[in-house]
């Protein structure tokens, strides 16, 4: 089919063309939203829409994907392997091997030599995997299954939750230095076998040997000098333009995007001045991008913007175009001038499969890399069952295996069915992956011994350890003020803050997630995710050197969908240890003094860390109290516990103790009691159960009142030994709630009948103080609280700690709601006699 016939088609058919890409795009989609809840990432979604695209012929789509892709398929892929190239450092090959190239080196060392010992059967030209007898196959098979789809798996880590566990760091570092090297072999590869195919052909017509004679081979070493010069020209070119556009665009102002689409032209040409070499234009873009600077706003911009549209628009349609390619119609035949005897693929899919095929590549990959990586992993102190999970991780195939064996059966080294049995190794691969990573994910939380974690069961001597979840750096003064005031509770005033910044894992930050340093497995550059966070940090630096050498802060990012970000957050509190986890509220209060509508996807975090917390929570309604504090250092800031009953609000007064400890506060415990009337009625209450209720129902009532009655016990102990120790020595006035700052603690008591004169006591107490403490109130079981909750705009607060939060309670009063951690959700036991403590 020549060009002006392709072209006559194109156009007569846009419209048709145009429906089914974005039936193709808008499927793909659809069943990755529904496979991401199983963990599979996008290239399975893509693979298994393409195989059944393919097989059961859904839509007539192989004439309309072949035209298109066939004009551009040569290098459709060119962006892939560029910005894979921009995320490497190859001055890394440089230095003194690291535990990460140690066991990337040691997986391509054994998955090469299993590939030479079991050469002769790969290599049989009627049943053997590879087609071509050449050197030129044999290494190419042995680079492509050694190496590691390092995108895939640096995605997949992120989704389970294993990228800050030791093995997640070392699997992400190890399979980008295993993906960097292979691909450079294969890069070096195309360069020296860059007319094999043309050379094999002119020596089988003539008879010559084309090792001497061949002008093409003689010009090999001058082409592969000036690929290498045009690749160090490529470092200086991008650096100098990284350098200008950098100037011209400082930090803190965006992007501008024709600066971008100037680097973005200057690194195409730069690709097709390589691929003039008679270089494969794939290989050129990726020798190209190696060539720029890994670091950098303008090389962290270039990559997720090109990441971007190649996840969300290009690969699907290129996966599904190499799944169509194996189905041609009869009409492709036709069309092309062929008669069906000549069409090669025609009737691929429907071909014996070989599933000897399937299982031997996929043996032999899963072996080489577990052999050599688990061996590896072992000698840098992994246990068993960690190698072995280290070497499947880094066995993961990706988008770039699915193009060397499209590759491969265009250049005739492999067979039809090798290309059959390529697709579905790399789609079975995919899909067992991440099974492996639930199991180190499963097996790391069971290996960690448990413990008590809350306030209470804090030991006071010790350090103090908090998380702390941060939407942005708003967020940071108030929290930043509850930690210090928090830290003189006991151990010194020793703080170990592990400050979480929670970004939505979204279409556009997926796509800029690259390897991070320090406890982080991954990262995102993102520029609008990198600015929040480098606000964040300066921040937190702010305030670490204002506290001096007995703050320690851990910065982690829980990178996630929002159902999902609560195992981030409980994740780390466990491997933390954390006393107390501090979550932002997810509304903000607008210059009016209001509070907004609020963040649904952040209240639902809340929501989950509140239900499946290891240890206690605390949700910070934020009316400026961190820049109060800050302009008027000198005053001390007023604060309240408020006390009905319950174990969350024992836990809030455990809180306000360590918080009275601190010389910038003036803390007052008001404790809220029934009066004669509330007895009366609580009385009244108990008696009508008892007589209008059935046997078995009054039972349950009976134990439900006996529960009460014994929680009102704990509660007057905790409280009568709290004030003994916080309050009768403190030297504070008992019923003003006035009094000097510093250590001491006041007391307020106020006797209330309803629900309705405790909001009055706390309307009046609004304006006198800055902050409120308040439990979250699970257990409460009041008279004092009845019928409140049924008004309640956020019930995951309680009763009164959303009266607290609403609009209208007060413009200026912050609120601290706290939950005490149940133990007997992990031991999962219904009373706590039979707790095993």
């Amino acid at each position: 089919m020549d060009c002006s016939m392709t072209s006559s088609i194109l156009s007569a058919n846009y419209n048709t063309i145009l429906f089914e890409f974005g039936a193709i795009l808008v499927m793909s989609k659809l069943l990755h939203a529904l496979l991401r809840k199983v963990y599979q990432p996008r290239v399975f979604s893509d693979l298994l829409l393409g195989i059944v695209l393919a097989q059961f012929r859904v839509l007539s789509l192989t004439n309309a994907i072949n035209l298109v892709f066939g004009k551009i398929g040569g290098f459709v892929f060119a962006p892939y392997l560029f910005a894979l190239g921009v995320e490497m450092d190859p001055g890394t090959l440089l230095d003194a091997p690291t535990a990460d190239a140690v066991v990337a080196y040691a997986g391509i060392l054994s998955t090469s030599v299993l590939v030479t010992f079991f050469h002769m059967p790969l290599m049989k030209a009627t049943s053997g995997v590879v087609h071509e007898r050449s050197l030129r196959s044999f290494l190419g098979l042995a680079a492509v299954l050694s190496n590691t789809a390092s995108p895939v798996l640096t995605r997949l880590t992120t989704d389970l939750k294993i990228a800050k566990t030791a093995v997640g760091r070392l699997a992400v570092g190890a399979g980008l230095a295993s993906d960097m090297v292979t691909t450079m072999l294969i890069a070096v590869g195309s360069m020296i076998w860059r007319d094999a195919g043309a050379d094999s052909d002119a020596t089988a017509g003539t008879g010559a040997d084309s090792s001497s004679s061949s002008p093409v081979f003689l010009m090999q070493p001058v082409l592969t000098a000036a690929v290498l010069v045009v690749v160090i020209v490529s470092a200086f070119v991008s650096r100098a333009m990284a350098e200008w556009v950098g100037g011209r665009n400082p930090e803190g102002r965006r992007m501008r995007g024709f600066d971008l689409s100037l680097v973005a032209a200057a690194a195409a040409a730069l690709c097709w001045l390589s691929s003039a070499l008679r270089l494969d234009v794939n290989m050129a873009a990726f020798l190209v991008g190696l060539a720029f600077p890994s670091e950098g706003r303008v090389s962290r911009l270039l990559v997720s913007k090109i990441n971007f549209v190649l996840s969300s628009f290009v690969l699907p349609l290129y996966v599904s175009h190499v799944c169509l390619s194996l189905r041609q119609t009869t009409d492709d035949i036709e069309v092309a001038g062929l008669v069906r005897t000549e069409g090669f693929r025609a009737f691929v899919m429907e071909l014996p499969f070989p599933w000897w095929k399937v299982f031997f590549v996929t043996a032999m990959g899963t072996l080489g890399k577990l052999s050599g990586c688990a061996a590896a992993g072992l000698l840098w102190g992994l246990g068993w069952l960690e190698a072995l999970a280290l070497g499947m991780l880094l066995n993961v195939k990706g988008y770039f295996h699915i193009y060397c064996a499209q590759a491969a059966f265009d250049a005739g080294i492999i067979t039809d069915k090798s290309f059959m049995a390529i697709i579905f190794m790399v789609a079975v691969n995919v899909a067992v992956t991440p099974m492996v990573g639930m199991g180190i994910a499963s097996w790391a939380r069971r290996s960690v011994q448990w413990r008590l974690m809350g306030l209470q069961h804090h030991d006071p001597s010790t350090e103090l350890r908090l998380v702390a979840g941060l939407h942005g750096p708003q967020d940071v003064p108030t929290l930043a003020h509850l930690m210090e005031a928090l830290r003189w509770g006991g151990g010194g005033g020793e703080l170990a803050v592990y400050a979480v910044d929670m970004v939505q894992m979204t279409d556009q930050t997926a796509a800029a997630i690259v390897r991070g340093g320090g406890f982080d497995g991954v990262t995102v550059v993102d520029e609008e995710v990198s600015e929040m966070r480098k606000l964040i940090g300066e921040a937190l630096d702010a305030y670490q050197a204002e506290a001096g050498e007995g703050v320690k802060v851990r910065r982690l990012l829980a990178l996630s969908s929002f159902p999902d970000m609560h195992s981030d957050i409980c994740i780390c509190a466990e491997d933390a240890m954390a006393a107390l986890v501090l979550l932002p509220f997810h509304k903000a209060q607008r210059p009016d003094g209001a509070m907004d509508t609020g963040h649904p996807g952040f209240r639902l975090v809340n929501q989950k860390v509140l239900q499946l917390a290891p240890c206690s929570v605390g949700v910070v309604v934020d009316r400026g109290l961190g820049q109060h504090a800050r302009r008027q250092q000198a005053v001390p800031v007023p604060v309240v516990v408020v006390f009905i009953g319950g174990a969350d609000d024992r836990e809030a007064l455990t809180l306000a103790a360590l918080m009275s400890r601190h010389q910038g506060v003036r803390m007052t415990a008001l404790r809220v009691v029934q009066n004669a009337a509330a007895q009366a009625r609580s009385r009244a209450r108990t008696s009508l159960f008892e007589t209008k209720a059935s046997a078995k129902v009054a039972a349950a009532a009976g134990s439900a009142l006996g529960q009460e009655e014994a929680q009102m016990q704990v509660d007057d102990k905790f409280f009568a030994e709290f004030y003994r120790k916080h309050v009768a020595g403190s030297g504070r006035p008992q019923q003003g709630g006035g009094g000097g700052g510093g250590n001491g603690m006041g007391y307020l008591e106020k006797h209330v009948a309803d629900g309705a004169e405790l909001v009055a006591v706390l309307r009046a107490l609004q304006g006198d103080y800055r902050l409120f403490v308040v439990g979250r109130g699970r257990d409460r079981s009041s008279v004092l609280t009845e019928g409140l909750d049924e008004w309640a705009e956020c019930l995951e607060l309680g009763p009164v700690g959303d009266i607290l939060a609403s609009s209208d309670f007060s413009a200026t009063a912050s609120v601290l709601i706290v939950q005490q951690y149940d133990a007997k959700k992990h031991y999962k036991v219904i009373d706590e006699e039979f707790m095993p403590l």
